[in-house]
């Protein structure tokens, strides 16, 4: 077991690096649970659906994993591990830059926003599409591994429309990601805040909501250093459009009007003034 974890941390180090990024901001902003708690269910979901879809093509239409490239990786049920483990980081980025772009106007500076959207379905529904362009950017990048670190680990026996990704794939990704951010909202409201699950390690300080957008063009913009490597400059050119397409919208959401940084003191329980 320890083995396979090793080589699968060696082979994929930057999977690994999201990871602890996601689990430090997720931790900052709804809490060490709650992050925990955020990583399995995005990984249950993750892998029941990739699990269906590589034998009976549901969601994403029928692929195939080519596990002589990942020889010695951790892989259950035929999926590898880190590859449904970059899903809870991804639908958290999303999530959060959601709340970002449709939470009503933040407290000071800023502020992120609380745990329960004010509009959770549109932030679910506004979550799902930013987690699916995410896979609109990385998924036919990853089909061109063999170009560059990532490896030929999967193909599509039928080819793709889109770069030879089949639309199939992006639906899939639409409706995995909204039952991921829409579900953990389900169960946060009906079953870990009837728990009183604690926050452990949340903290509130000035200019916290940007972390989430960051981390989400941080990934995107990965995937385009990806793109530009391998000389995909077709695919580029239409990955760069959709991600600036998502920044001008991310700086009109900035251009309005917030308190200056001289007022964004925090005390020292990190709640804003």
């Amino acid at each position: 077991m320890f083995d396979p974890l090793i080589i699968t941390i060696q082979h994929r180090p930057y999977v690994f690096l999201f990871l602890i990024v996601f689990l430090i901001l997720a931790t900052l902003h709804i809490g060490l649970y709650r992050a925990i708690l955020w990583l399995l269910w995005g990984y249950l979901i993750a892998f029941v659906s990739e699990y269906s879809s590589i034998r009976n093509g549901f969601p994403y239409g029928l692929y195939h994993y080519i596990y002589e490239a990942m020889q010695g990786e951790l892989i259950l049920g035929g999926v590898p591990v880190w590859d449904s483990a970059s899903y809870p980081f991804i639908a958290y980025a999303s999530y959060s830059t959601a709340c970002f772009l449709l939470e009503p106007r933040f407290r000071k500076c800023l502020i992120a926003p609380h745990l329960s959207p004010s509009r959770p379905f549109a932030v679910s529904v506004t979550g799902a599409i930013l987690m699916m362009l995410a896979d609109v950017v990385i998924d036919p990048v990853a089909n061109l591994g063999e170009k560059w670190f990532l490896g030929k680990i999967y193909f599509y026996p039928h080819g793709g429309e889109y770069f030879g990704v089949p639309l199939t794939n992006f639906a899939g990704w639409l409706l995995v990601a909204f039952i991921i951010i829409a579900g953990f909202q389900i169960l946060e409201k009906f079953l870990f805040a009837r728990l009183r699950i604690p926050a452990t390690g949340a903290k509130r300080f000035p200019y916290q909501a940007l972390l989430g957008p960051l981390f989400y063009f941080g990934i995107l913009g990965f995937n385009l250093a990806m793109t530009f490597y391998v000389g995909a400059y077709g695919l580029l050119a239409v990955s760069s459009a959709i991600t600036a397409v998502l920044l001008v919208w991310l700086f009109r959401r900035l251009k309005r009007p917030f308190s200056p940084f001289s007022r964004c003191r925090t005390p020292r329980g990190g709640t804003p003034l």
